[in-house]
């Protein structure tokens, strides 16, 4: 494991001017060290360097309160100040609210800059510009000057985490180069490493049990912290939220003075079939055709929708055909996506226990005319049991196994009448085996390893 030793062997300076952060050298270095202490010298110039770096500083694990963003947010010159913004934070659907999102407002002429969660295959692919994610190069000419930052915040004992890092880069590379970002929260919202963007719109997607050991174990705590992304006199926009849950969104937007606008409520739908549906707000009218797999997707569809809306309250203008267009082309990876034929594979990042339910529902629908098997993985953290009980109404042929990460499940989480094969390639070759071409095998679990099966699969 690396650790950062923060030490600089050149002389930086940065500039601070217009809101905009200006690297003055070349050829600086960083040293990092291992646990034994041995010095390794190196240029920072690679995706591998990058994730040895970030590796390093994921051993400081996940830390309460926004000192440490403020801190650095006060060194770059605050840019999330001069860059427009849909804010979303929610248990599930703030993936594909984004991506809704930011299809249409790129149909409209727009330049979009997006942040997405964890979860993602490298450190890259959390920020983009019009679905061109990050270069290892720009990545690293953004980090070089903030090394002597941290290296300072380090000693004062204000070490900033993995992901309090990647948002000041992603502002940076953001910053003057779109017209909107689109941003996700990583956790909760209130204590989020993006809560201290300037929001034009807010979004609350959905509010469910996950992450309960930083975010509380009632549905009112979990709910207290989604709602912090609510700003003063903001539009706040709701899916379709239980009572407990509703409520302290409600006080919260309240007490902001913030516009609220809720789902059945300010805007509706009205289902013709599985993939059409007209969306309504009393005054405006959108006859769509849903792109993504699943009736979650209307939701997430809806929110996307009444936040286009109130964007043109703030000067931004889309026509129906652009957001019919962005609609209908908008994909997500690992929403029920299909990898292979003959056996079908889809692949699902369902991993928390309200996701598996919208999946289920959503494998239920489909016209399946083999058996249907399941591969699956997640975090010892999670309510493992009763996902793996929500699976079952799909099936009896379970296979449980693990993958590369601290935080993976282990053995002794696992149901004693379910399958666990401890090595993914061998329980995948398994099910391979002892499958027809019309039969489906379901991928799902943890987005970590969903990505980590696919490249099994694609091998």
């Amino acid at each position: 494991m690396w650790t950062f030793c923060s030490a600089i062997h050149r002389k930086m300076s940065v500039i601070l001017s217009n809101n905009a952060l200006n690297v003055c050298s070349t050829n600086i270095s960083s040293s990092f060290c291992l646990n034994n202490k041995k010095d390794v010298d190196f240029m920072m110039e690679s995706l591998q360097d990058l994730e040895h770096f970030f590796a390093s500083r994921r051993t400081l694990g996940i830390k309460p309160g926004l000192e440490r963003l403020d801190y650095l947010l006060e060194k770059v010159n605050h840019p999330q100040k001069s860059i427009p913004t849909i804010h979303i934070a929610g248990t599930n659907g703030k993936g594909s609210t984004l991506t809704y999102l930011k299809e249409v407002l790129m149909e409209g002429g727009y330049t979009v800059g997006t942040f997405q969660s964890p979860g993602l295959p490298t450190i890259l692919d959390h920020m983009a510009i019009n679905n061109r994610t990050i270069t290892a190069q720009e990545f690293i000419d953004i980090l070089h000057p903030l090394l002597p930052i941290i290296e300072e915040m380090d000693q004062q004992n204000l070490a900033p985490s993995e992901y309090e890092i990647l948002m000041i880069i992603t502002l940076l590379f953001l910053q003057d180069n779109i017209d909107i970002a689109v941003i996700e929260a990583a956790m909760g919202g209130r204590e989020d490493i993006t809560n201290r963007v300037e929001p034009l719109v807010t979004i609350i997607t959905s509010i469910g049990f996950d992450h309960t050991s930083f975010l509380g174990n009632t549905l009112k705590d979990i709910a207290a912290h989604k709602a912090g992304i609510i700003k003063e006199k903001v539009p706040i926009i709701s899916g379709d939220l239980v009572d407990e849950a509703l409520q302290v969104v409600k006080e919260e937007a309240s007490k902001q003075s913030a516009p609220l606008y809720l789902y059945g409520q300010q805007f509706w739908i009205e289902e013709i079939d599985r993939n059409h549906f007209h969306w309504n707000n009393g005054t405006k009218y959108y006859v769509m055709d849903l792109s993504m797999k699943g009736r979650h997707q209307i939701m997430n569809v809806s929110l996307a929708i009444q936040a286009l809306h109130l964007l043109q309250d703030n000067g931004f203008k889309i026509d129906d055909i652009a957001v019919k267009r962005g609609l209908s082309q908008a994909k997500l990876p690992n929403r029920m996506e299909i990898i292979k034929e003959h056996p079908k594979i889809i692949a699902d990042g369902a991993h928390n226990v309200q996701s598996v339910n919208k999946l289920v529902e959503t494998i239920q629908e489909e016209s399946i005319e083999g058996r249907v098997k399941v591969l699956f993985s997640a975090f010892r953290d999670k309510e493992i049991t009763v996902m793996l009980k929500e699976l079952a109404k799909l099936t009896d042929e379970i296979i449980v196994t693990t993958f590369d990460h601290p935080r993976v499940l282990s053995e002794e989480e696992v149901p004693e009448h379910i399958v666990y094969i401890e090595y993914a390639r061998q329980a995948l070759n398994k099910l391979l085996a002892t499958s027809n071409p019309n039969d489906l095998i379901l991928i799902t679990g943890s987005l970590h390893f969903v990505d980590y099966a696919k490249k099994l699969v694609q091998k």
